[in-house]
This record gives structure tokens, C-alpha cells and sequence, in this order.
């Protein structure tokens, strides 16, 4: 066989299929999902719905009614939306409409791995800058160098960021927005969780784009569900790249109930954020885990060397835990963590023990 065959694509030759490593499991804490699923209330709801569904027809091509619901409660119309088969679909749309091959897309390190991914399919060049280690604040100065550079148009912003968990200073995002020249998409996937939004500054900047998700706080990662937020000019280039009948009716349904049944969103709420703060005091009190505040649904925390992550890791899992191991050699070549995500109280003890168990039984370095 040829080595050489002229139509693959020479920027994709790095890029690996995406893998999420799925593996049997009893305590699943890896991929930043509500633990508590939907409700009773909310399944009937959305069934009950369903029933009324043309099946063999094709979807509302731009999910309007799903727009209006979630649109109108942010106090805008349905031309300052899109909504996506995930807020990874609008990321691709958003790569596609701004940002030609060869030009820049700019984010921190470390951040959503998503946003490296779609800008290598789509041929752009992918710029990330740390964070600062002491405590994983934006490095404004330095993004703002880069975004003043005649290839750069884009910068996404995770807030609160993942993996890390924090807010950063709303001083500084606000002066990248007026300053960069770039449209600026802040990742408020995790909003619900700490309720800091840029939704407002939308009518203030026309380079300013908000992503947001039903995967996390909603509990239908499975149907796959996003929006994103803009002014109508940069949401009209959005609709250009994107797919047709893109969100399925079901879930367009099933987004339209869990939107509007506030009540039971907020009490799964109440219960997760109890449990990200009594789990992070908890993993604080095991040496050698350092374990952060967090803005979300998970905890990252810090193991000290690649060795504790891979022997912390491989102890959970024989046990049936799945958490994420995190290292970004362009944020820090010795710094290993786990991205632990918020369980149910009783998953969260058996996690607990876990970690205590192989502290006290394994040597673990500082």
C-alpha cells in the first residue's frame, strides 16, 4: 500500500480519535455529569410529551420553541440564539465561521481539551497560554499579546474553568474582551453551579459570545443539548456552518421541561454543592492530596508526582472508581492532579476511603 495517499489531511496527522476510556465501573466520577439524574416528575413530563412526536418527520430545524423558552428568560430574543447537539457542536460551528485555516485560536492552559480539538480539525492554529501556578489566575498580559496579532480571531475562556475549578477576576476578562480585537467566547458550562454570568455584557460587546450546556447541572448529558448566546450578527454567521435538523426532538423536548422545572434543578443543586464542599475538606485532611476550591461540580486535586497520579488512579479503579487524571506539560511539565467529579454523599465516602486507604498503605511522595 501507498504511504503517502494525497487525501489525508497533513494538520490531522497528530490528532488522535477521541477516546473517553470507557470501562466498567460501580462509581462513575470522571466526566463531570449530575449524579442525581433527572426526576420521576420531569421523565413522566417529557414521556408524556414524547407521545405526541412525529416520528418520521424531521426536527424544528433551529429548535425554536427550545430558542424562545431559554432566550426570553435571559431577557433576549430567538436571533441571539443557536442551539447545538452539545455545547461541543457550537464550538466546531464557532471554529468553522471564525477562523480560517492557518489563523489563531487562543485559550489557557490548562482548559477544555475541545477547544484544541476542533481548532486542529478545522485547520487553525492553536495558541495556549498558563495560567499563573500559584493560583490559577489569567495571565491577561500575555493572552492580550498574542490576540493583538494580525492571525489571531478567536479566545475561549472557560468560567468557570475546567479543570480547575475557579472564577478568574471579572476585571480581567472584561479588559480581554475590550482589548483583544478577538471574538471572546466565555465556557459557562459549569454556570449553575456558582452563578457568575457574562449573559448582561452581551448588548455591551459585539465580540462577545456566551456557550453554555444541559449536560452538567440539567442531567441529560445523553441527549446531547447546548446554546450559545450572542448578538444577532455573530449568531447569523454561526447559523451559516451550522447543520441542518442539528437537535433531535426528543431532546429538544426533554431540554424544554428540565428548563422551565427550576424547583427540582435547584434542590439537586443545593445537595451537590453541599457535597463539593464537605468532599474537598474531607480530601484536604489525606496527605499528600492538596484539593482546590472549586466554581463546579468537581474538585480538582493535586497528587504531587505522575507516579502518585498513575498509582492513585489504578488503585481507584481496581475498586471500581473512575475519576480523571489532569497534566498539561505547557501549564506545568511536574504537576499531576485528578479531576474528581461531586458524587452522591454515599459515593463520595466510598471515594474517600479510597484515597485514605491508598495514603495510608502505599507511599506516596510529597
Amino acid at each position: 500500500m501507498k504511504k503517502n495517499k494525497k487525501y489525508f489531511r497533513d494538520s490531522l496527522r497528530e490528532l488522535k480519535p477521541y477516546d473517553a476510556h470507557e470501562v466498567p465501573y460501580k462509581i462513575k466520577l470522571n466526566a463531570n455529569e449530575n449524579p442525581y439524574g433527572l426526576s420521576e416528575e420531569d421523565i413522566e413530563e417529557i414521556l408524556n410529551k414524547a407521545k405526541n412526536i412525529e416520528y418520521s418527520r424531521y426536527p424544528n430545524a433551529n429548535s425554536v420553541k427550545l430558542s424562545e423558552i431559554v432566550s426570553s428568560f435571559w431577557g433576549l430574543t430567538k436571533n441571539n440564539i443557536v442551539i447545538g447537539n452539545g455545547s461541543d457542536e457550537l464550538i466546531d460551528y464557532l471554529v468553522k465561521a471564525f477562523s480560517e485555516k492557518g489563523r489563531r485560536i487562543i485559550t489557557t492552559a490548562p482548559s477544555f481539551a475541545m477547544y484544541k480539538i476542533y481548532s486542529m480539525i478545522n485547520g487553525s492554529n492553536f495558541v495556549q497560554i498558563p495560567l499563573n501556578q500559584s493560583n490559577f489566575s489569567l495571565n491577561e498580559d500575555k493572552i492580550l499579546i498574542e490576540a493583538k496579532k494580525e492571525d489571531s480571531s478567536m479566545i475561549f475562556i472557560a468560567y468557570p474553568n475546567a479543570p480547575t475549578g475557579n472564577y478568574f477576576a471579572e476585571d480581567k476578562m472584561i479588559r480581554i474582551i475590550e482589548e483583544s480585537g478577538c471574538l471572546v467566547i466565555v465556557d459557562e458550562a459549569y454556570y449553575e453551579f456558582g452563578e457568575k454570568t457574562f449573559i448582561p455584557l452581551i448588548s455591551r460587546y459585539d465580540n462577545l459570545a456566551i456557550l453554555r450546556t444541559f449536560s452538567k447541572a440539567y442531567s441529560i448529558a445523553s441527549l446531547r443539548v447546548g446554546y450559545l448566546l450572542s448578538n444577532p450578527e455573530i449568531i447569523n454567521e454561526v447559523r451559516k456552518v451550522k447543520s441542518p435538523f442539528n437537535v433531535n426532538t426528543f431532546s429538544q423536548i426533554a431540554a424544554q421541561v428540565v428548563f422551565q422545572n427550576k424547583e427540582i434543578l435547584k434542590d439537586n443543586l443545593n445537595k451537590i454543592i453541599k457535597e463539593r464542599e464537605r468532599l474537598t475538606n474531607r480530601i484536604n485532611k489525606i496527605p499528600p492530596f492538596k484539593a482546590y476550591p472549586s466554581w463546579t461540580n468537581f474538585v480538582l486535586v493535586e497528587v504531587g508526582s505522575k507516579e502518585n497520579s498513575d498509582l492513585v488512579y489504578n488503585h481507584l479503579l481496581t475498586q471500581g472508581i473512575l475519576v480523571q487524571t489532569v497534566s498539561d506539560p505547557i501549564f506545568s511539565a511536574s504537576r499531576y492532579f485528578l479531576r474528581i467529579t461531586v458524587g452522591k454523599r454515599e459515593e463520595n465516602d466510598i471515594l474517600i476511603k479510597g484515597l485514605e486507604n491508598v495514603s495510608r498503605v502505599r507511599p506516596l511522595t510529597h
